[in-house]
């Protein structure tokens, strides 16, 4: 199996550990927080394990950080990310076999090596067993729902809107929409335009203003608030910041999904 693993600072023994031993047992690990990682930087490294497991990169990630409720909070705004702090052997599983848990968040704190490993086992071994439930929005219709909003950011976007051009009730079309991607569709539109205005904002001479407006928002105290609240730092800060994160589509591409 794809794991990704990683840890602020006060993880790093414990995932280094983890590392070895999935190794060991012939897991393909891939860690995403190389080098010493300081208590700050969980956001970036939840982040980078919740955007790994949404595009497919790996099909389960493990995290061990000091901010382990913080982790999980802002891993499961990222869609088809579903996290959870666990601790014991029955949580991990089950959270795994009854919820589809695909990242298991564990605080540096609270565990020891060797049970890091053990909970971390249980979490890989155990298999998703859903119960009756739909299956969501066919793939081909999902991805061109999905290419619309990346092509018309600047527009309102609305529920309604996107129903129609999935052929469905607004209400089935919010649940199954949900279903496919884990977001409502006004949380997955959010999101995208966030991702776009990142990529806006690593630009030379960028305006906030400028790229609020071109994303969607109608001013750019909407847009901070926003951008705040998901991203975990201003607009202009991280226009300053020297470290970006690697820029990630969230969703099928086109593409892909008619190959399936």
């Amino acid at each position: 199996m794809r794991i990704g693993i990683g840890s602020d600072q006060s993880g790093s023994e414990c995932k280094e550990r983890l590392k070895d031993r999935l190794t060991g047992e012939g897991h393909a690990a891939e860690d995403v927080s190389p080098g010493n990682q300081s208590r700050g930087d969980y956001q970036k490294i939840t982040g980078e394990l919740s955007s790994a497991i949404y595009t497919g990169r790996v099909e389960r990630g493990v995290l061990i950080c000091s901010r382990a409720i913080g982790a999980c909070v802002m891993a499961n705004k990222h869609p088809g990310v579903r996290a959870a702090l666990c601790h014991d052997l029955n949580s991990a599983r089950q959270g795994v076999q009854d919820d589809g848990m695909n990242l298991l968040v564990m605080g540096a704190s609270g565990v020891t090596l060797d049970w890091a490993c053990e909970v971390a086992a249980a979490f890989i071994n155990a298999t998703h067993l859903p119960g009756e439930q739909a299956f969501g929005i066919p793939p081909r219709r999902l991805a061109r729902i999905v290419e619309h909003i990346r092509k018309n950011l600047d527009t309102p976007l609305a529920v309604g809107t996107l129903s129609r051009l999935a052929e469905m009730s607004q209400s089935h079309f919010s649940k199954m929409f949900k279903l496919s991607t884990g977001l409502a569709p006004h949380q997955f539109v959010l999101q995208e335009r966030i991702n776009r205005s990142k990529e806006l904002l690593r630009q030379d001479d960028a305006k906030i203003v400028d790229v609020a407006l071109e994303v969607g928002f109608e001013n750019q105290a909407h847009f901070t608030t926003v951008f705040g609240n998901l991203v975990g730092m201003t607009p202009r800060q991280f226009q300053r910041s020297s470290d970006y994160e690697p820029t990630v589509m969230y969703g099928p591409s086109l593409e892909a999904a008619q190959s399936l």
